[in-house]
């Protein structure tokens, strides 16, 4: 199938964000293989329905993200296998701590969107449950005066299990655990960003649970933004 016809007109609001995940979707599931060019930018405009600034501005994130590269003359293409990914993070962060972090938070942002979304569509009702109940205990660690962290990390991976993709969820193990060390120092200083992260949580489950691809991504997408800037603009 080519690539042209699995990408969808975009929606006005989040324009790069929405390229992004559908790109990084193709790209995860081996739709588009390493080595194998994208569509042109004219191309990818007209498809997605938007301007050319959006795609570059996708386009950047997928190259920050390691996951395509633009040759000078020859077009964008994809650079490396997904399995990669976990390795060239991981390198990220070692060779260059702060660097690392934002390539950590780039990372979050192209992948868990796709992953509430994937969510979305294929929960279970046991899922959601399970979902529902790491909430819960979120909700009553925060209320206890904790940090609520432990349960946060279950919410996320609890959402990639219910993505069906075993490799979303090793990856975003992963970088989770890569910035646990922050994750915990910010809400250690900020009690707000705690119960913040526990109101957010609920928005994209409720999404999840009524099956709205759509707010499931925006919820995800401004909770994200909010803990960037909780974490690394704090840090």
């Amino acid at each position: 199938m080519a690539i042209s016809d699995r990408l969808q007109t975009v929606k006005k609001t989040r324009v790069y964000e929405a390229i992004v995940a559908q790109l990084t979707s193709l790209i995860l599931e081996g739709e588009i293989k390493p080595g194998e060019k994208l569509p042109s930018e004219r191309e990818l405009c007209e498809q997605f329905g938007v301007g050319r600034n959006s795609v570059r501005e996708a386009t950047r994130s997928l190259e920050s993200a390691r996951l395509v590269e633009t040759r000078q003359g020859e077009g964008t293409f994809v650079t490396a296998h997904p399995e990669s990914m976990v390795h060239v993070i991981s390198a990220k962060v070692t060779s260059d701590a702060e660097s690392g972090i934002n390539h950590l938070f780039e990372a979050r942002m192209v992948l868990e969107p796709q992953i509430a979304a994937l969510a979305a569509e294929r929960a279970t009702p046991a899922e959601l449950e399970e979902l529902e109940d790491s909430l819960r205990r979120q909700h009553g660690a925060v209320e206890g005066g904790g940090l609520g962290l432990e349960e946060d990390t279950q919410f996320h991976l609890g959402l990639a299990e219910a993505a069906k993709n075993q490799f979303l969820h090793h990856l975003l193990s992963s970088l989770l655990n890569s910035l646990s060390e922050m994750r915990e120092r910010s809400l250690g200083r900020d009690e707000s960003a705690r119960f913040r992260s526990w109101e957010a949580h609920q928005k994209i489950l409720d999404a999840v649970s009524n099956k709205d691809q759509n707010k499931a991504v925006a919820g995800m997408i401004s909770h994200l933004v909010d803990i960037k800037g909780s974490e690394v603009v704090s840090r």
